[in-house]
């Protein structure tokens, strides 16, 4: 698979000693994702971004065996762990609401690429267990990625055959999905069967609206989890 390698002024050239891998949804469309990550006043980033049609993109130095620090994770724990950007790489998968919309095959596929390349250079890797999404490590702020419409079990059963699979249980219930769905639709003009092929678009001018939709299911699950 090819890969466009660009590179994030939201880094640290640090290099980091990498034990987890972190999943993520970027809430915007590519263009959008790639000009927060590129903005040096935004101080974010993620090691890599997957678009919809599988195409993978470097910002933050990983796949060739050495990993800077990014800004993908900010106040996180689990278990006796904390701050997750010291030790993990993360992944942004192009998608408005990864609790409302699904990701495409071609985004599974290109994340099977990308984890097999990774477990090659980062042995901690091999574990499965070492794979979560952002949700997992901040859910308690609200953090609700890559959400409920992200295929834990196809994502172990792909990249880590014949391994005992960990449960990752998303955080965002799903009376909160069906409740933003009618607002998703609306904006988007979506059909069901572009909903659950993740093919769901952003205008440039409804990026203000998809941004919004995440920050209220960040702020409704926020709430739950106190």
């Amino acid at each position: 698979m090819n890969v466009y390698r660009l590179v994030s002024p939201n880094c640290d050239r640090t290099e980091i000693t990498v034990e987890h891998l972190i999943l993520h949804y970027t809430a915007v469309d590519l263009q959008g994702t790639l000009d927060i990550f590129m903005n040096g006043d935004n101080a974010v980033s993620a090691h890599l971004v997957i678009d919809t049609d599988g195409g993978i993109y470097e910002l933050v130095q990983c796949l060739e065996g050495k990993a800077w620090r990014a800004w993908h994770a900010g106040v996180s724990r689990y278990s006796d762990r904390e701050r997750f950007n010291d030790h993990s790489i993360g992944i942004e998968l192009v998608n408005l609401n990864g609790n409302l919309f699904s990701y495409t095959d071609a985004q599974y596929q290109a994340l099977q690429h990308v984890v097999q390349v990774l477990k090659q250079s980062y042995p901690a890797l091999a574990d499965p267990e070492r794979v979560m999404g952002h949700e997992h490590v901040a859910g308690f702020r609200g953090k609700a990625d890559p959400g409920l419409q992200f295929n834990w079990c196809r994502f172990y059963r792909e990249c880590y055959p014949q391994m005992k699979a960990p449960e990752r249980t998303p955080v965002c219930p799903e009376a909160l999905q069906q409740a933003l769905m009618p607002l998703a639709e609306l904006v988007s003009g979506a059909t069901s069967a572009e909903t659950a092929s993740g093919t769901v678009s952003a205008k440039k001018e409804d990026a203000r609206y998809w941004q919004a939709i995440s920050s209220l299911t960040e702020s409704v699950v926020k709430l739950l989890q106190e």
